[in-house]
């Protein structure tokens, strides 16, 4: 059984990777593992009381994405697997896969914040460096 990660993040390029992952999918036996990765915070200005609030507001938005994605895929009539994580997204990706034996890595070429990019470099490119399986970026 081929397995595969798709990130997302909301972006019109991570649902066309999603798109493109159960596609591939068609083509034969495949467990597809769903993953947004929730950029890691150093510190919250909030006390140890209010923490648990505080990381559930943060995973809300991830976990419609994930939500949404399970639904697209259970419309094409493939069962899919998610996961909300928090980390560095390419770094976090690769542990992921390099922990699921992944085949193949689908992402989009670029994600919801452009401004970030420009900051942090690209994800996707971050991740053809490190992954320890192919990676395939979908425009």
């Amino acid at each position: 059984m081929k397995k595969c990660i798709v990130c997302l993040d909301g972006s019109q390029p991570s649902l066309r990777a999603l798109d493109r992952a159960l596609t591939e999918a068609d083509c034969g036996e495949t467990d597809i593992l769903a993953v947004t990765v929730v950029e890691a915070l150093t510190f919250f200005d909030c006390d140890a009381a209010d923490f648990e609030t505080t990381f559930a507001h943060i995973l809300r938005e991830p976990k419609k994405i994930l939500a949404e994605a399970v639904e697209f895929a259970a419309g094409r009539g493939v069962a899919i697997r998610t996961l909300a994580v928090p980390g560095r997204p390419a770094e976090t990706v690769a542990r992921i896969a390099r922990e699921e034996g992944t085949d193949e890595i689908y992402l989009g070429s670029r994600g919801k914040d452009d401004v970030e990019h420009l900051l942090l470099g690209s994800v996707s490119t971050r991740l053809v460096q490190i992954a320890p399986c192919t990676v395939i970026v979908v425009r």
